[in-house]
Formats: structure tokens, sequence, C-alpha cells
């Protein structure tokens, strides 16, 4: 499989086919596979060029009629029929057609490949495809069959991989154009590999994106009874993503867990074992992309017979096209009080200093925000730092929390996080999301689950209860936003019925016979 940029485009919505393009070396490599390939079958797949000019020195692999490509055309907006008779509203400027005999559609194709790239040895791209003019043609062998169009309705939003890792090569992990900086990390049999001789953060380029972000990974670890999970040889691998320029938030914190002889994640679960598995972050904090998203694993391993490996990263990016509401949005500057803020409609003890809310051993207890009419998806967002979270109680008597909580449709409080102070007293942390609190000033998420079911209304608050007047901690830059639907604009239908031309013209006499019988008619 090609590595490097790529796109992805869904034709049609029943049936519904998948357009992959990847960019290879100056080749563009295309896979076509079907959602569901029962009773399926793909004759022909028809696009435009950006570049007409291009046509005339495209070159297909495979040639055709070797394996499934049985057609190959490329004339400017004169493509549009297939060797059955199949034949499309449009003109297109490139065809590619599929069977099992040459020269042919016939016979069952379910998934099509091919290649192009150009005589002239210019490199192709994907920028040299018009994604909104790709059309399949399918289940035409019988007569009947139908023609998928890109850009409509079911087809969904167009995705980039961003990164995809390719360790071909690449001699040390800063030398893939992927990789922003590796700390200690190097390669070994052609993965990225820490130990804890040399570890660190292995950090990847920044990637645009105004929607969300996933991030793959496939690795490995070596013996799992190598690692220790508590005392000063403690060994963490820690997944962390950083959005819009803020600040790094862990999504995942792999621990040894003898048991089941792999490293586990604190959030999601996943293992890291003895053989390759893999890795998926998606959702959550990763949806909130507005500019751009960075990932980065860092690996605190302290002997060199602890290795971790991954010989597979991608990062997949996703253009969203709706339009969110601000709700409300408050910095607090310029607020001597909390009620003073038109976000804030109710507050025990709280407090506003410096410019941020403000809560701790004194001044403490419940602070309401304003309800909101809803009926869509929101998300609720502020940024929260603390200054002393050594000084915080995780249990016993004097135990302190801090709660974010919803109430959707005047229902019950639900929370979303309960933070109290790690072991080592350097965060407090999110019971649920795994979200921390630092002296950094960290940018704090809440989006999907509970807060996509509203149908009427929606109301946040903070719950602090904190034991010591040394115990704070700040909130500012609190924003509730609702999430916007795609503009509904008039667009074609997303798939049609075949048309078909004869294949043989009509015999030379019918005309002849026809006006004869008319003439009788008339007579």
């Amino acid at each position: 499989m090609p590595t490097g940029y790529a796109k992805e485009v869904v034709l049609g919505t029943d049936p519904q086919v998948r357009v992959y393009i990847f960019e290879d070396e100056g080749n563009l490599f295309f896979q076509v596979e079907p959602d569901d390939p029962a009773n399926f079958d793909l004759d022909g797949v028809f696009f435009n060029l950006t570049n007409d000019a291009v046509a005339s020195d495209l070159v297909i692999f495979p040639l055709v009629n070797q394996e499934a490509v049985t057609g190959f055309s490329a004339n400017a907006d004169s493509e549009n029929s297939l060797s059955n008779g199949a034949t499309t509203q449009d003109n297109y400027d490139v065809k590619v057609q599929f069977g099992q005999t040459a020269d042919s559609t016939s016979g069952t194709v379910g998934t099509g490949f091919f290649t192009f790239y150009l005589d002239s040895l210019n490199p192709l791209t994907a920028e040299d495809i018009d994604l909104s003019s790709l059309t399949a043609v399918v289940n035409s062998d019988d007569g009947a069959g139908q023609v998928l169009l890109a850009g409509v309705p079911g087809s969904g939003p167009v995705q980039e991989i961003a990164f995809e890792f390719d360790p071909s090569g690449v001699y040390h992990p800063a030398d893939s154009s992927g990789i922003a900086s590796d700390a200690r990390w190097y390669m070994s049999n052609g993965k990225l590999t820490a130990n804890g001789c040399y570890d660190g953060a292995l950090t990847f380029e920044e990637v645009d994106s105004d929607g969300p972000v996933t991030f793959e990974l496939t690795g490995k670890i070596n013996k799992a009874y190598n690692f220790e999970n508590s005392g000063w040889l403690e060994d963490q691998l820690h997944v962390q993503v950083q959005i819009d320029g803020g600040h790094w938030v862990t999504l995942d914190t792999f621990e040894v867990d003898y048991h089941q002889k792999a490293l586990v994640g604190n959030q999601t679960g996943q293992k890291l074992g003895e053989n390759l598995s893999d890795l998926t972050y998606s959702g959550g904090i990763l949806d909130t992309v507005e500019d751009n998203a960075q990932f980065r694993v860092v690996a605190d391993f302290t002997s060199s017979d602890e290795v971790v490996q991954f010989s597979d990263v991608t990062i997949t990016t996703t253009d969203d096209p709706t339009e969110d509401e601000i709700a409300f949005s408050e910095d607090f500057n310029h607020v001597w009080h909390p009620t003073h803020s038109d976000a804030v409609v109710g507050r025990t003890d709280w407090d506003v200093q410096y410019n941020a809310l403000a809560t701790d051993g004194y001044d403490d207890g419940e602070l309401y925000f304003k309800e909101v009419e809803t009926d869509g998806d929101v998300e609720f967002s502020f940024d929260a730092r603390t200054d002393c979270a050594r000084y915080f109680e995780n249990s016993g008597r004097d135990a302190d929390s801090f709660k974010v909580e919803v109430q959707i449709d005047d229902g019950d409080w639900v929370t979303l996080d309960n933070f109290v102070v790690n072991d080592k007293g350097t965060a407090l942390v999110g019971s649920e999301t795994g979200q921390e609190i630092t002296d950094h000033g960290n940018a704090i998420t809440y989006s999907g689950g509970i807060l996509d079911t509203a149908s009427e209304n929606v109301q946040f608050r903070f719950v602090s209860d904190i034991s010591a007047a040394n115990e704070d901690i700040r909130i500012d830059n609190v924003e509730l936003k609702i999430k916007g639907e795609p503009a509904q604009e008039e667009v074609p239908p997303s798939q049609y019925d075949i048309l078909f031309t004869p294949l043989e013209d009509t015999p030379e006499d019918a005309p002849a016979e026809e006006e004869d019988h008319e003439e009788e008619m008339y007579a």
C-alpha cells in the first residue's frame, strides 16, 4: 500500500463506494471499495482532471486487460460510456473500466485498484483530480445498474491523511518529514523505538485542521515483566495532544499490567503487548480542533530492557463544514464579582481575583452558569490552573474536590468530571476524562456523549468542596458553544439509474420498411 498524503471521497448512498487516493512519489494510487460488498459489481470509474492538458500523457497501471482493468481512455470532456453500453449523463476526462473478461465489464469486481503516472515525468498530486467529479458505475451488466456521484448527501466530509509514517530511508526518527523532534528515540528494524536509555518526547509535526482529527499507532513492547508500575523505577508512556496551540493534554498514560502482560492505557484501556496491536484516538477533545493539532508520545522508562516500538503512525484530519454559535463567553476582565458577569446566574462563596474566577477553602460551593435554550450539540470549555496542587488531599476528612456538572432539559445534574489531586501531588485529575489542572493553565473541554442529547436546554455548574485557604483554583475564559449543522443547500441526487446506448447500429433497411408501412397506412 502506498504511503503519504491521501484523500477519501464517498460516492452514492445505496449502494455506497469509498474512493481512496494516495500520493506515492509522483504517482496517484486509487483504491475503490464498497461499504457492503454483497451483490456489488464495480464496472467503471469516471472523473475530471483539473488540467485537461494532462489527459493525453496519463499512463495507467496495471495495463489494460491485466488483472481487473479492462479498459482505459483519457480524452477531455469525451468519456461517458462502457463497453456494455452503460452511459453516464455527463461527459468526463478519464474512464477506467473493470471486468473479468478482456475488453469487457462482464464478471464481478468487488474492489478496484489502479495507479496513474505521467509520461512527461511530472509528478501527479491529488490536486490534479477534481474530487467532486468522481463517479462510479456499478451493477450494470444486466441492463440495469446505477451511477454513484460524489459531493452530495451521504458522501460525508473529505478526510485527509495528514501524516503516515513510512520507515523506508529513515535512519533517525527526525529524518521523517512528519516528525518535529525525536528526543532520544531511535530506529530499530524499521520501527520507532525507545527504552530506558533512549526515551523522551517523540513529537509529530503540527497538522492544520478545522474539524476532528484522529491519531492511530501500531506498536508493541518487549517482555512486560521488565517494566515497573510503582516506586522510583516506575515506567510510563504518555500519548498527548495539543489543540490550537494550547497546552498539552494527556489522552492516555500507559503502565504495565503484569496480569495482562501489557502496558494498559488509564483512559481508554487500550493495550501495548508483546505482539503488534493498534491504538486509536478519536472523538472528545479531538473533535474540538479549530485551527491545528499536534501529537506526541512521551516515553519515561528506567532501564534499557524496557522497550517500546511503533511501526505505523497515522494522523487523519477532517474538514468540518458546520458553523457554531457562541451562547456565552466570559474572560472575567473588569468583573469584580462572579454575578456581575452575564454568564453567571448564581454562586455560593466564589470570588473573582486577578481577572479570573477563584475558589479555595474559604470561597467554595456552587457556581451556576445561565441556562441556554438549544436542541443541538454543545461544547463547554474553560481554562483552569492551580499553583498549589501539593496542598490538596484526595481522601480523608479533608478530601478536596472540584466538579464540573451539567443539567440537560431540566433533568438531574450529571457529573462530567470530579477533579481530585493525584498521588504525586502534581495535578488535579478529572475522574471521567483524565484532563488535568496544573500550574500551567490547562484548557479543559467537554463535548460529545450526553452533551449531544439536549432537546430543550442545557445548564452547567461548578461545585467546589475545598478544605483549606491555601488550596486554590483559578478559572478563566469560560465558553459555551452550540455546535452548528451544515448549511442546507439544494443539491443534485447522490446517484441515478444507468442509461444504455445501443451496441449496434439499426439495420439499414429499417427506415425504408417504416416509410413503406406509413405509405400503406395513408394510401
